[in-house]
């Protein structure tokens, strides 16, 4: 299903997910150096498009250290 990342009000992008998330998944890729979204709001269009409202990461590392109770309370390696 095909899902637009809206950044700050702004679309920037879009991304094929088989499921829809909810709110406070993180949506990750498997390349650590690639960027990591916190789902804030999800809003649903008749259409069947969905906007999802997120917080960009520059990468793994940075949304670990930034968002409490990923993997574990703050570690992973």
């Amino acid at each position: 299903m095909k899902m637009f990342l809206v950044i700050d009000g702004h679309s920037e992008s879009s991304i094929d997910l088989s499921a829809v998330p909810h709110r406070g998944e993180i949506i990750s890729n498997a390349d650590p150096k690639k960027p990591v979204y916190l789902v804030h709001r999800v809003e649903h269009f008749p259409s069947d498009s969905v906007n999802l409202h997120v917080q960009k990461f520059p990468n793994k590392i940075a949304a670990i250290n930034a968002i409490d109770g990923f993997r574990n309370k703050r570690g992973w390696c």
